[in-house]
């Protein structure tokens, strides 16, 4: 999931403050692990001081300090002062033992505290503590400078305890989380002291905590809105095909859990026997150093049930509560998990099972509803790859996501393949996966393959059948794809759903819409490919005619893909060419599905010749919109000869004039285009629509040639045009968003009059910045338009734009909000995966304008794992934001722009 931020020094400032809790949990964590050895009897947190060392004769008060920069004496004026009352507590013998005080800095001292330190009149009693500096006494450790010297001085210190079945780290982590409790006065340490002598037991309670769970990954990456272990329900289902990563993120999310924790995993238990089985277990691993405590609960003759009761009484006595991990959930009798979870309040249990119909009985028994954990985002995917040497755009790891549904043991196992069979190419990959080319068997395949093979033959056939689409459909039009390929009645359709849902394997989107599991449909569509053909076939043409019925009612952006895709198997060269032809088609970012389809068709001697015509009209578009010259003359050539040839008609002729007049001025050829535009006059068709269609090509032809005045005065009368066909005064639009301004167009049918608003709009303020003048409202005003037409490529391309202009004038955080508000969400909403990356880097160049260089150089680190796999012009784009955010920071840009105080900014 995306993140934004609407204040960064805030953030940054919250990010301080908490990476000094964090450092200063993990300096009393390194004082807890010399304590025994320094002759310290207790180590007080958060008292009267950040760390309190308590020795027989003496006190240590110890503040900690952590900056970017070096120690002033206005961070420690407050501390000196509460030391001077601390110090008359002693004086006075309200407290015994001397006192000594340190000030605890990540940083060395600046200059001026230095010199006042050396000064007689410094406190003898005071000593400030720096890295480098040698600590004045044995029971403090030297202090480090980053976080990360700090974690391995501590897993250092941790190594030399005797749990070698504990990895030191896991204890370092558990201890600092042990510290945030007591911190915060909660339980077991409420007095926020842990007592020296006491603290092998404490080791030996955290490393029993984590005794028995399974070994977390050596490299764990996150999913998706990862939830913690502990909560305050007592009850939780955690629900997910094998390879969903439920039992990494178990033991993973142990380690920073400080609740008392038990992992049992109820496979191989017999039902009757569980609760027994759990209660003995867990009153062993949290009572059995308790002396008489333990047996106070396991009294002959007490059933699971009872002991349960007695662990929770004892847990309530001491205000504790206790997580109860049970793996495999799925293989016991709900009213066996029922029982358990009923006998104490003070027992949570996490649930862990795999889709099956017991799921159904556990959510209905239990009075719960199942979570599923989200699987890896694409960030975290592209991070993966790039370890495993793997190259992959955006849009390659949204469509190997799609091919795992993100399940973390298939995406990494895919990513493998990838490496070690396709040079590290994941678009390669992904095709072969698609394409069922792939020789190495994947993990997901081996694995789900035993879930498949419990499937009847309708419910095979049924996720066999639906595996071609990515989209959710109603109950209605599955049953009508099943019925048209294997002719499957109704009710039988119906209980494949039932059972095939029941067991995890359809996806439930509302009310009764639904697809089959990313995760599965590549068994199903190998399932499809053995049924032959014929079947292939039929289902194609059963999906693409549902589609294309429900489109015109409902314009659904994935069905449109969706419907590509069965045109393009299907071979409908017709439908693609119409749709090839048409802006939105283009606008929407469809081309790249097609255009290799497009390539074969207009060059096919078997196509009729105005549909190659239309084919490479649509790419000639495309190219033009891309700013690709490369290979627009050839393909206008070969329209020319069509024409020619077959003796096409005069939209054929415009339309292939039209471009060459724009690509000839893209030339400078001032002849030619005049000449073009002295035939297109003579067979332009004399009504409205073709006029207004021929001025803005003149207009977008005038601008190539630089004519940067007769451009702006053509696209004003074209401006006013468009607006008087739609019905609208500038006043409307002024201030307005969308919503406001639909209810006001005239007439029906609006979206290509939008469109071509919105290109006046943006060519005209195209040509106004050319001569070096601002375009006032011109950009904003196009960006509506493009949105109210779902023109989504100029849309974000137009809001970039903008961004730029925003910066050009000095106004750092208007560009922010264009970006935080418009483009962010358009693109990860829409999934607008190509431009996924260009915008994302333009935002971490405007957040080092707006001066938050870390969210800068946070965003652009993330973007690093795509680098290798976008093209040449891609990854000079990156190189440039990177090289502009690293010059920012030497060379800070212009004041933010204020708004003039006549204008209602501030006074000066």
């Amino acid at each position: 999931m995306e993140t934004f931020n609407l204040d960064a020094r805030q953030l940054a400032r919250i990010e301080a403050v908490h990476r000094g809790f964090l450092y200063q949990h993990l300096y009393a964590a390194a004082c807890l692990f010399r304590a025994a050895r320094s002759g310290v009897t207790h180590i007080v947190v958060e008292n009267d001081e950040d760390v309190e060392v308590v020795l027989p004769d003496r006190r240590i008060y110890a503040q900690i300090k952590t900056r970017g920069s070096r120690l002033i004496f206005s961070d420690i004026e407050g501390a000196l002062t509460r030391f001077d009352e601390i110090r008359a507590e002693h004086l006075a013998g309200r407290r015994s033992g001397a006192c000594q005080f340190v000030i605890v800095s990540n940083t060395a001292l600046g200059p001026d505290l230095a010199e006042r330190a050396k000064n007689s009149a410094w406190p003898a009693d005071v000593a400030l503590v720096h890295p480098g500096c040698a600590s004045p006494d044995a029971a403090l450790p030297e202090p480090w400078e980053t976080i990360g010297e700090a974690f391995e001085a501590c897993r250092a210190a941790a190594e030399t305890l005797p749990f070698s079945v504990l990895a030191p780290e896991t204890l370092v982590w558990k201890l600092a989380g042990r510290i945030l409790a007591a911190s915060a006065g909660i339980e077991p340490n409420p007095n926020h002291t842990f007592v020296v002598d006491a603290l092998p037991d404490l080791f030996e309670q955290l490393v029993v905590q984590l005794h028995d769970f399974p070994a977390p990954p050596l490299r764990y990456r996150p999913q998706e809105q990862e939830p913690a272990l502990a909560s305050a329900h007592q009850v939780r289902l955690v629900v997910g095909f094998s390879g969903a990563g439920k039992t990494s993120w178990v033991s993973q999310t142990a380690l920073h859990a400080t609740d008392r924790l038990a992992y049992y995993d109820v496979a191989d238990i017999s039902g009757p026997a569980l609760a027994s089985a759990v209660a003995r277990e867990l009153a062993a691993r949290m009572f059995g150093s308790r002396g008489g405590t333990l047996g106070e609960i396991l009294l002959p003759g007490a059933s699971g049930t009872e002991v349960l009761f007695a662990i929770g009484r004892h847990l309530a006595d001491d205000g504790l509560t206790a997580t109860v991990v049970l793996d495999n959930a799925h293989r016991v009798a709900p009213g066996d998990i029922a029982s358990l979870i009923g006998a104490s309040q003070q027992l949570r249990f996490v649930l862990l099972a795999q889709p099956s119909p017991s799921i159904a009985r556990l959510e209905a028994t239990l009075g719960i509803s199942a979570e599923r954990l989200l699987g890896w985002s694409n960030e975290t995917a592209a991070v993966e790859g790039a370890s495993l040497g793997c190259r992959g755009d955006f849009a390659d790891y949204e469509r190997l996501l799609k091919l795992t549904a993100g399940l973390p043991l298939y995406v990494q196992n895919a990513l493998k393949i990838a490496a070690d069979s396709y040079d590290g190419s994941v678009d390669r990959l992904c095709t072969a996966l698609e394409e069922r080319t792939h020789i190495v068997e994947t993990a997901q395949e081996l694995i789900l393959a035993d879930v498949f093979d419990t499937f009847n033959d309708n419910e095979r056939r049924a996720v066999a059948a639906l595996s071609l689409s990515d989209v959710p459909l109603a109950q209605a039009e599955a049953t009508t794809v099943l019925q048209r390929t294997f002719g499957i009645a109704s009710a039988d359709a119906a209980a494949a759903f039932r059972r095939l849902r029941s067991s995890g394997s359809i996806q439930i989107f509302g009310v009764d819409r639904f697809k089959i599991h990313d995760a599965i449909r590549p068994l199903g569509r190998a399932f499809l490919n053995v049924c032959g053909s014929p079947a292939v076939k039929t289902a194609q043409e059963a999906i693409r005619d549902l589609v294309m019925v429900a489109l015109p009612k409902e314009h659904d952006r994935q069905r449109v893909f969706l419907l590509l895709r069965m045109f393009v198997a299907l071979g409908n060269v017709k439908p693609l060419v119409e749709m090839a032809t048409d802006e939105l088609f283009h606008e929407l970012g469809y081309m790249d599905e097609i255009s290799a389809f497009l390539t074969e068709a207009a060059a096919s001697p078997d196509i009729a010749a105005e549909d190659r015509f239309w084919a490479l009209d649509g790419l000639v578009f495309a190219h033009f919109k891309d700013g690709d010259d490369t290979d627009i003359r050839s393909k206008l050539d070969r329209m020319d000869e069509l024409i020619k040839a077959n003796n096409l008609g005069q939209s054929e002729r415009l339309a292939v004039g039209m471009k060459r007049m724009v690509f000839a001025a893209r030339d400078k050829d001032v002849a030619t285009v005049k000449r073009i535009m002295s035939e297109l006059s003579r067979v332009l068709p004399q009504t409205p629509q073709h006029l207004r269609v021929a001025k803005y090509n003149y207009a977008h032809a005038l601008f190539e040639l630089g004519m940067m005045d007769e451009c702006v005065s053509g696209t004003l009368d074209l401006i006013a045009e468009y607006y008087d066909l739609l019905g609208l005064r500038l006043a409307d639009v002024m201030g307005n968003n969308p919503d406001k301004i639909f209810p006001l167009l005239k007439g029906e049918n609006h979206t290509d009059d939008l469109k071509h608003l919105a290109d006046s709009l943006d060519l005209q303020s195209k040509a106004v910045k050319a001569t070096g003048n601002n375009p006032g409202l011109a950009p904003i005003h196009a960006m509506k338009f493009y949105s109210m037409a779902q023109s989504l490529d100029s849309f974000v391309r137009v809001g970039q734009e903008l961004v730029d202009d925003f910066i050009g004038r000095n106004d750092y955080v208007g560009a922010r909000d264009v970006i935080e508000r418009n483009l962010m969400p358009t693109i990860m909403d829409l999934k607008l995966a190509g431009r996924v990356i260009p915008v994302r880097s333009q935002y971490a160049v405007v957040l080092a304008y707006c001066g938050a260089f870390d969210a800068a150089d946070a965003e652009m680190t993330r973007l690093a794992p795509y680098e290798s796999g976008l093209d040449a012009r891609g990854q000079w784009e990156l190189r440039n934001q990177r090289a502009l955010i690293a010059h920012l920071k030497d060379n800070p840009p212009p004041p933010q722009w204020q708004m003039p105080p006549k204008l209602g900014g501030p006074a000066t």
